[in-house]
């Protein structure tokens, strides 16, 4: 920051002062920067060394005036060496340590905060400044009443600390009030510009002129009203005009508020019907019992409060008393007056007071006071430890008998004469228990003891009103309504918002209307805080609800704004196509269509400008991309003009100034340059290739499933619920179980996907075309898409009976009785011979040898189903020497006749074989 400290003779203590200023706002040492010129470390550097370096490191210029008062200081040895180390030790020290007083605290050397004193403010005319003035007048209360420091709303976007915002953040965060016009937030920016920076507005300064008028709006001389009534407190509209009364309200008042008392509740009991009003006597007992101890209430004045609110029967109205009560210091329904401040007395100003003397004896208790503190500060007495010792009650009463007083005073040796220890005794006795109050004694005698803190009152600053919105039409004439419209989508789009989330909480009986305030209130918690009021005249007339004029159709706006995303009623048009969200997305503010408006002469000018950054760039494999993001802190993809030559300078990406202009004009806007879109088409990334449908397809091939010709499977209807009932008789299967959940609504019809997984479901095993048979079969004739499964049903289940079998009691049903799987193997008549045959010799040899076949076949029968595979069987067959009798023609007429299939796989029932043997060999029943 360059700064011209002093063009004019100043003291040197004031130019020291805003040399440090200036050094401590750039955060700098000012003694490492004079170390360079001294090799020798010296101390002493010549004056134009000293000159040079305020001037290179500071941006700080010397005038010769401010020369002559710099060496006339700091050259000791007067030979034109200026002592360096003084100059910095001034600079940098935060007191001066060679001064012991007792208050050090007064010599802290505190600069003013960073750009305090040096005002860097555009001049304007005279009118300009006038109006600049009336609309901080306007700000400074509203900032007040709101509670809204303008400097924290800043300091987010000053990573720096250095005072100074963009333009676009100086009216982005600005904190209103709302009747601030753009056109009053532009006189202000142009007010706190930076003329050094372009571009940057000084918040700080309009900081500190807000506190200046702040301090301006405060007038010292108010002096609190003459009034009696108390300043404290809420007071009903005809307050008591007894000043006994009044006093007696007070001191009640206090006593509730200290002790936290809740008044009502002893009187509510006594009024059963809560009429507000109770006996006299029933008001003296419940007010000696509240607070007649708390604030030492004689029985008289009970009774004179009684007298006040003493209704003609008698009676007390009590209700009008707690009221007054409970709301000690407080505003009655303050939920339902958010806009009132209740005054509340300051700290200490309720604490114990001292009781009153006479002149006299005032006078004579001062004297005996100030011996006493002279003594304790000449000894340096701590008496508060010594009476807290005597203060042995529950959470310390900070009270002590007079016999315990007077024997710390004679501890302590501050003997005092019995007049004066009585007066003493008289001024710091409490009013209830006549003890001591020693706190207050202490703190009287001792300045360094604070028993007690009382603040000081402050007036309450005037605020003004908040100015009126003025009733004057606004000119709506010149507003491009499409183009707002158009801005609102782009920032629903973009951001992805729901518009009717902002609205419908506000339309809580769903009209659709909501009024225009209101309507305002959902745009700024959309994201549009600082819409023009004629941009929003013109939105709020476009949709005014025609019935009533003064609200607007919210559910129309929504609509329309929502059509970026889709179309109201899209179910009904299924053919209409849908725009995409890019279509909506418009440019910033400030962008210039560059194929339709920029001249010829710019167009060449960056295209040569680029194609020459581009090789370059391309050939020293420049990373563009970070140096921007060093100046771009929050990611906003945009730098100042500045900042992007100074990137260009970086990267030693030369370029003329018309070139750097044209460049600025192509990629710029109004919030700043796009360094995202230059970068873009300074080094362009090549398109990446989607992998991911190429993927899904080679995973499609992959995972592919072949489709086996099927075998055995059943070609005719019979065939395929023969199958079925086979299953279903050996398994007790449900059918009608595994296919009632897909018919929800119990019409006896299902899909055919639904039909396929209920089969599927109940483990039939059936192939494709099996299936298909089926469903040929139960077609529901009503819809060809769908199957009678009810009537599949009822076939399966007729080999166990037959259906409404109730209705017909002559008819016998028959039971199904599933073959038995080998018996259906058939035969050719010359296989059935050569197994007559083979069976005859091995059941010969078994009845020679009495042999028994079932032992070795369970064996290798492990989950005992009557099977074995057919090297299984011939293995046992040759372990029992029967394999001989057999050659390989018999042996596979054998696997024929005994084959069954388990999981697909063709095994041999051994069970059978042995039981044919074991007959034709003559033998009984299982008993070889």
């Amino acid at each position: 920051m360059a700064a011209a400290v002093s063009h004019f003779p100043l003291g040197a203590n004031k130019l020291e002062d805003e040399i440090r200023t200036v050094a401590q706002t750039k955060r700098v040492r000012v003694s490492e920067f004079f170390k360079d010129f001294d090799r020798l470390r010296s101390g002493f550097i010549t004056a134009s060394q000293f000159k040079r370096c305020l001037d290179q490191n500071l941006g700080i210029k010397l005038t010769p005036q401010d020369e002559v008062m710099i060496l006339d200081k700091y050259d000791l040895k007067r030979e034109g060496m200026v002592n360096y180390r003084l100059f910095t030790d001034a600079i940098d020290q935060a007191f001066n340590p060679n001064d012991m007083t007792p208050t050090p605290q007064a010599l802290t050397v505190t600069p003013v905060e960073f750009l305090g004193t040096q005002r860097s403010l555009r001049p304007l005319s005279p009118g300009s400044l006038q109006r600049v003035r009336d609309i901080l007048e306007r700000m400074q209360p509203f900032y007040k009443y709101h509670g809204i420091n303008l400097r924290t709303s800043y300091e987010d976007f000053d990573r720096h600390h250095i005072g100074v915002v963009t333009e676009s953040q100086f009216y982005r965060s600005f904190p209103g009030p709302p009747d601030i016009t753009d056109e009053e937030k532009y006189l202000l920016a142009c007010r706190y510009a930076d003329p050094d920076r372009p571009g940057l507005c000084n918040y700080l300064n309009l900081h500190h002129d807000l506190e200046q008028i702040a301090d301006d709006l405060r007038d010292p001389g108010i002096s609190p009203p003459s009034d009696p009534l108390p300043t404290y407190g809420w007071w009903p509209a005809e307050p008591p005009a007894d000043p006994v009364i009044r006093e007696l309200f007070e001191k009640i008042r206090k006593a509730v508020y200290k002790n936290g008392i809740r008044t009502i509740e002893f009187f509510r009991d006594h009024d059963k019907l809560r009429s507000g009003i109770i006996t006299e006597n029933q008001f003296v007992c419940g007010l000696a019992l509240a607070v007649g101890k708390e604030a030492n209430l004689a029985r008289t004045e009970i009774q004179k409060l009684a007298d006040y609110y003493k209704t003609e029967d008698g009676r007390v109205r009590y209700r009008e008393f707690c009221d007054l009560m409970e709301n000690a210091y407080n505003v009655p329904d303050l939920e339902k007056k958010p806009t009132v401040d209740p005054i509340r007395p300051p700290r200490g100003a309720l604490t114990r007071s001292l009781n009153p003397l006479t002149p006299e004896e005032e006078d004579r208790v001062q004297q005996v006071l100030e011996e006493m503190r002279e003594t304790a500060r000449k000894r340096r007495l701590m008496m508060y430890p010594y009476f807290k010792d005597y203060d042995r009650g529950i959470a310390y009463t900070r009270n002590v008998t007079k016999s315990q007083f007077g024997r710390i005073l004679h501890f302590l040796s501050l003997n005092i004469n019995p007049p004066d220890f009585k007066l003493l005794c008289r001024k710091f006795e409490e009013p209830i228990s006549g003890d001591v109050n020693y706190p207050a004694f202490v703190q009287a005698v001792d300045k360094e003891f604070t028993g007690f803190t009382v603040d000081q009152e402050t007036p309450k600053p005037m605020v003004s009103p908040e100015p009126e919105i003025s009733s004057v039409p606004i000119n709506t004439s010149h507003v491009n309504l499409g183009e707002v419209i158009s801005r609102i989508r782009h920032h629903v789009v973009i951001n992805r918002i729901r518009v009717a989330e902002f609205f419908e909480d506000f339309d809580l009986l769903r009209s659709g209307s909501i009024t225009k305030p209101i309507f305002r209130r959902g745009l700024c918690l959309m994201g549009f805080p600082d819409l023009p009021n004629d941009q929003f005249a013109a939105l709020a007339e476009h949709y005014t609800d025609p019935k009533h004029p003064d609200k607007v159709v919210w559910t129309r706006f929504h609509d329309e704004i929502e059509s970026a995303f889709t179309q109201k009623g899209l179910e009904k048009t299924p053919t209409h196509t849908v725009p995409s969200t890019v279509v909506f997305q418009m440019s910033k503010p400030g962008t210039i269509h560059w194929e339709t408006q920029a001249p010829d002469d710019w167009k060449s000018v960056v295209d040569a400008a680029m194609h020459r950054m581009r090789e370059k760039a391309a050939q020293r494999r420049l990373l563009s991309k970070p140096v921007f993001q060093d100046f771009d802190r929050h990611n906003y993809g945009y730098v100042t003009l500045s900042q992007f030559r100074q990137c260009l300078t970086y990267l030693s990406l030369d370029a003329t100034e018309d070139e750097a202009a044209a460049i600025e004009a192509k990629f710029s806007d109004k919030t700043g340059f796009n360094y995202l879109r230059f970068l873009a088409e300074l080094q362009p990334t090549p398109a990446q290739e989607l992998m991911y449908e190429k993927r899904l397809q080679e995973l499609t091939l992959v995972n592919q499933q072949k489709q086996l010709p099927e075998m055995n499977s059943a070609s005719s209807l019979a065939g395929v619920m023969f199958k079925i009932k086979d299953k279903v008789a050996k398994e007790r299967t449900r059918v009608l179980e595994w296919m009632r959940d897909y018919d929800k609504l119990r019409t006896g019809r299902m899909k055919k996907n639904s039909f396929r997984r209920a089969l599927d479901l109940c483990k039939f095993e059936l192939k494709p075309s099996e299936v298909v048979i089926l469903e040929r079969e139960f077609q529901s004739p009503v819809d060809p898409d769908f199957v009678e499964y009810l009537r599949f049903s009822d076939e399966v289940e007729s080999i166990f009976t037959i259906k409404e079998l109730e209705k017909m009691p002559e008819v016998t049903p028959q039971q199904f009785k599933p073959p038995v799987e080998w018996q259906l193997n058939v035969l050719s008549e010359e296989n059935e011979a050569t197994v007559k045959s083979t069976m005859e010799r091995i059941a010969e040899k078994v009845k020679k040898h009495r042999m028994q076949l079932f032992p070795p076949f369970e064996d290798f029968d492990r989950v005992n189903n009557g099977t074995v595979s057919r090297s299984q069987f011939k293995r046992v067959l040759t372990e029992l020497e029967l394999g001989s009798l057999v050659n390989h023609r018999e042996y596979v007429s054998l696997f024929q006749k005994f084959m069954v299939r388990v999981g697909g796989r063709e095994d041999v029932n051994y069970i059978a074989f042995c039981e044919m043997v074991y007959a034709i060999a003559g033998f009984e029943w299982r008993k070889p």
